[in-house]
């Protein structure tokens, strides 16, 4: 992925797309920034388990805060860190649940 495939998903970043390709490459596996790493929860919610000992990715980026002014309007009132943990298809199996 360059870094015109990057900024055009909203709110990631190319260090974040850097990253995963990087873990990508010293695990071994084909696996695509964007495409093939979601988290925790989202595996689970699409039916498969993270394999046990398995370590994730550390994303960051920025989140916006909103709060409702007096005409129940949401206003933007800046934007704060968050950080999230993915995991490769290479990492996880089919849940037997």
């Amino acid at each position: 992925m360059n870094a015109q495939d990057a900024k055009s998903f909203t709110g990631y970043s190319m260090a974040n797309a850097l990253r995963v390709a990087a873990a990508a490459v010293k695990r071994g596996c084909q696996c695509q920034p964007y495409e093939d790493w979601y988290t925790y929860k989202r595996w689970l919610a699409q039916g498969y388990q993270v394999k046990r000992g398995e370590y994730g990715v550390r994303l960051s980026t920025f989140v916006e805060m909103t709060k409702t002014d007096d005409d129940g309007n949401k206003v933007t009132v800046g934007k704060r860190p968050w950080t999230s943990i993915v995991f490769c298809r290479c990492q996880v199996e089919e849940s037997t649940k």
